[in-house]
């Protein structure tokens, strides 16, 4: 027989940031909880990412007038945005939702919804970062987007009026103001955007200081821990794990990437999908950036921390594939020395790590009640917008699940949607 591991409120399966936030937030309710990790806490998407505390980006994926731009890079195995050539019928059926999200009104109703959810969130990770006893090296010195072609600042210039809209101040760069002000880029440029309320951080050190507030609050986090059966007993449900069994009253998917499969133990279908990204995380060098810095052609995050330097890019819809492909580590390198001071930066000489963000077709989050299941919850499909949105999804999902008034609309994140 099974060891128990007793009875919670609320069982979250998940232990990555966005489920360690749900966690958070129920307990600072009086909810008791319990977070069930297949592997280890805060090392799936959540270890590795860029870091970055972006508001200006929270965005969904189906943007108008570069739907077409990203299906021609789909085939090219070196390009930002990927797929491996594969006869896979839910793939297609995503491709089609994805092309179907792409159009104006529904991408800004959702870039309008994802931007307070993230100004919220970073918000949040400032405070935590004044009071927390594990610092997670926080910095809010803006974002710089540097542009290599009038097409896509003219581009940028657009997109920039629309976050404005949504309360995002920016500024307009030169290409000598760039040079002037960020000496680590290189490369040529027509300009940049700089955001200066935008952030950053060290993201397995904020997820550490989340588990530190949630343990705090008497959370139970249980590793290895993987869910391998759900049955229900009228009462609530059984939830057995590699670990022993956990009944819960209610139960929060927050699996990034793996909800889409483990949401079919509970006879959910969600159209998750996920997407492989790569991240170096290489040694300080000089001149060291001043802020984070997006290359937004090639698709390359540069994130400076105090003694390291982190580069992150690519989008590769894999599913549940966590290999590694040399040849796209290789393309980010070879387009970071392209724009960066980054001496002979290489694969040997970086630690080099992969994760896979979970998405929906219309990339947007899944938070809340799923249809026809009275006690389950989803707070999945973050795609890259996971760290950036966390602490204010957690508090949205824990104020649906408690009955309380929600501090924003959650109608854009409908997890019965689907």
């Amino acid at each position: 027989m099974d060891a128990s591991l007793g009875k919670v409120d609320v069982a979250i399966v998940g232990g990555g940031v966005v489920g360690i936030a749900c966690a958070l937030e129920l307990a600072r309710r009086g909810t008791s909880v319990r977070v069930l990790e297949r592997g280890r806490l805060g090392h799936g998407c959540s270890y590795g990412n860029a870091g970055w505390l972006t508001a200006s980006l929270a965005l969904p994926l189906a943007a108008p007038g570069q739907t077409f731009k990203a299906l021609a890079w789909l085939l090219d195995r070196e390009s930002p945005f990927y797929i491996r050539p594969r006869l896979d019928p839910a793939l297609a059926a995503w491709l089609v939702r994805f092309l179907m999200s792409s159009r104006r009104a529904p991408f800004e109703r959702g870039a309008e919804a994802l931007i307070e959810l993230s100004r919220r969130s970073v918000d949040f990770w400032e405070r935590l970062a004044s009071e927390t006893t594990e610092p997670f090296g926080f910095e809010r010195n803006g974002l710089l987007a540097v542009y290599e072609s009038k097409q896509a600042l003219a581009f940028a210039r657009r997109r920039a009026a629309l976050t404005a809209r949504f309360g995002i101040p920016h500024e307009e760069w030169t290409a000598e103001q760039v040079r002037d002000r960020e000496p680590a880029i290189r490369g040529l440029s027509v300009g940049g955007l700089f955001f200066p309320e935008d952030a950053h951080c060290e993201p397995y050190g904020a997820v550490r200081a989340l588990i530190s507030e949630a343990r705090r609050l008497g959370v139970r986090f249980d590793e290895q821990a993987e869910v391998l059966d759900v049955s229900s007993n009228g009462a609530g449900d059984h939830l057995r794990t590699a670990r022993g069994v956990v009944h819960a009253k209610e139960i929060v998917v927050a699996a990034g990437a793996w909800s889409g499969s483990f949401g079919r133990r509970l006879n959910l279908r969600l159209p998750m999908l996920g997407a492989k990204g790569y991240s170096l995380l290489a040694r300080r060098v000089e001149p060291h950036p001043v802020r984070s810095i997006y290359l937004t052609e090639r698709k390359i995050a540069v994130t400076p921390h105090a003694e390291t330097l982190r580069i992150a890019g690519t989008l590769e819809l894999v599913g549940e594939d966590l290999s590694m492909d040399a040849r796209r580590v290789g393309a980010i390198v070879r387009d970071a020395r392209a724009m960066l001071e980054v001496g002979e930066l290489s694969t040997a000489d970086a630690d080099v790590w992969r994760g896979l963000r979970p998405c929906m077709p219309d990339g947007m989050p899944a938070i809340g009640r799923t249809r026809g299941a009275r006690n389950v919850w989803l707070a999945t499909g973050h795609q890259m917008t996971g760290l950036k949105t966390a602490p204010a999804t957690g508090r949205l999902l824990a104020e649906l699940i408690c009955g309380e008034a929600p501090s924003v609309d959650p109608a854009p994140f409908r997890a019965d949607r689907f």
